[in-house]
């Protein structure tokens, strides 16, 4: 008798007390979501004439971009812009990269081409492109982009007012994301969702503190001077997360990031099938928790706790009739998808991602083990033909 107490104590009452406390941190979620909106809302900005415009350099590093390099450049070579330049790294690509930048090259005198050297030991391949390039440009604001890019034709004008009028040293930019695959419609999202639930744009903007810091790396805009004080790439050059590296780098420093969407600057497609999203993410989630084990174990249970549990609790619950387990499962499923929509709807990303949620975040706390196992009981990361793998616990070099 005094065991079926116990047992009836902690799966009925303590659930029920555990459950509600859930639903109520998701309530607190939820006020994270509609704070960060606001924080990403259209604001209005004093305009700059062409003679106040400062001088840009567009650097894009390419390797195997063959597929997307052509849009990108050209893009770029359009601009509503007064005075600037566009530089793209050949990064010892072995397909017609190189070939299809010298296509668009003819009678292009903004676009300079530059073959990458071999990479060096210590270096990541894309820190080590986007150094070189540093190195080759001239220009009072340095703007890092990636080759699978799409630039509306005032993308710098409006890039550099804002940046100018927020007073950033990095102006980085959340870009419109195209999907096209059922997998990107069902795994891409969760990376807006992730950031917008979990993460205080306005902290990570107006603390000096390096831990609230967030960069996108498809858009990140310095200042030159900037850029240099940090060290540029060179001073992180062994991280694979380099976006968010350098935005911890800018404020130890004690310069200024901001954030901001920019889906009228840029549109992105970052990965066409579900083979490259689990490569890309696999590459990126675990180095981007610094190697840290129970970091990663810890976030992806609590990750699943919240925004998965509650689908397959509804469903456990509504079977075994307990009726106060299920209004608890539905009320914090219903915030969920409330989340969802929300980002979802205020970037554009359409119904089909909201309605596959619980599938989403099962999948991308799959990649995040998978990016565990990579780098712990396999090679290391892999990028491009390129195996980068820690040689200290904390990550912070690598053997190529």
């Amino acid at each position: 008798m005094e065991k079926t107490q116990r047992v009836t104590y902690w799966t009925g009452g303590k659930m029920i007390e555990f459950v509600s406390f859930i639903s109520l941190f998701l309530t607190g979620i939820l006020l994270i979501v509609i704070w960060n909106l606001w924080v990403f809302r259209k604001r209005n900005y004093k305009q700059l004439s062409d003679n106040e415009m400062p001088f840009i350099s567009v650097l894009i590093p390419a390797r195997n971009e063959e597929r997307s390099i052509r849009k990108c450049v050209e893009s770029l070579l359009i601009q509503d812009y007064p005075n600037y330049e566009v530089i793209v790294l050949n990064d010892n690509s072995e397909d017609m990269t190189l070939d299809i930048l010298k296509d668009i090259q003819i009678n292009q005198p903004k676009l300079h081409v530059i073959n990458g050297k071999p990479l060096e030991e210590g270096w990541t391949g894309k820190n080590f492109a986007c150094h070189q390039l540093y190195l080759h440009s001239k220009g009072e604001y340095i703007l890092f982009s990636d080759a699978d890019t799409v630039h509306f034709n005032n993308s710098l004008r409006n890039a550099v007012i804002r940046a100018v009028n927020r007073k950033a040293d990095l102006y980085s930019l959340i870009p419109s994301m195209t999907l096209e695959t059922f997998a990107e419609k069902c795994i891409m999202p969760g990376m807006h969702f992730t950031s917008f639930t979990l993460l205080p744009y306005y902290l990570a903007e107006n603390l000096k503190s390096p831990v609230f810091a967030m960069g996108v790396g498809p858009y990140m805009l310095f200042k030159r001077d900037s850029y240099e004080k940090i060290g540029g790439h060179e001073s992180i050059k062994s991280h694979l997360v380099e976006d968010v590296a350098l935005a911890k780098s800018i404020k130890k420093h004690g310069l200024k990031v901001v954030v901001n969407k920019g889906l009228d600057i840029l549109s992105c497609r970052m990965y066409h099938s579900f083979g490259e999203i689990w490569e890309g993410f696999s590459k990126n989630i675990f180095p981007g928790m610094n190697y840290n084990s129970f970091l990663l174990f810890a976030v992806f249970t609590v990750y699943l706790l919240l925004f998965f549990v509650p689908f397959v609790g509804l469903v456990i619950s509504a079977a075994v009739a307990n009726e106060l387990l299920m209004y608890n499962f539905l009320y914090q499923s219903v915030l969920v998808l409330l989340m969802r929509l929300l980002i979802n709807t205020f970037f554009k990303l359409g119904i089909v991602s909201t309605l596959l949620h619980p599938i989403g975040i099962f999948i991308i706390s799959t990649i995040g083990f998978n990016s565990w196992r990579w780098n712990k009981l396999g090679k290391g990361s892999v990028w491009k033909g390129r195996t980068y793998s820690p040689v200290n616990p904390k990550g912070d070099n690598y053997v190529l």
